[in-house]
């Protein structure tokens, strides 16, 4: 399990995920106008992947903790 635990502020609509699935469930409740965000829209492909191997879970955990990151969501 490479997905390391990341703190999301209040407004993003989650307080921590923990692991890819925690991540992928996330995204699916996202508003449709903010899944269509480029950024999310490669978190949610990297996610689909993160199953694949270890490099593909890391891959995965960069691209949500970015996409986070490009919302002011992440917690420092």
């Amino acid at each position: 399990m490479t997905f390391n635990s990341m703190k999301l502020k209040p407004e993003s609509g989650a307080n921590r995920i923990k692991s890819a699935d925690d991540a992928y469930t996330f995204m699916v409740h996202m508003r449709l106008s903010d899944q269509n965000k480029p950024h999310w829209q490669m978190a949610r492909q990297a996610l689909n992947n993160a199953s694949a191997s270890d490099a593909s879970e890391i891959q995965a955990w960069r691209t949500f903790r970015a996409a986070a990151v490009a919302e002011g969501w992440l917690v420092e």
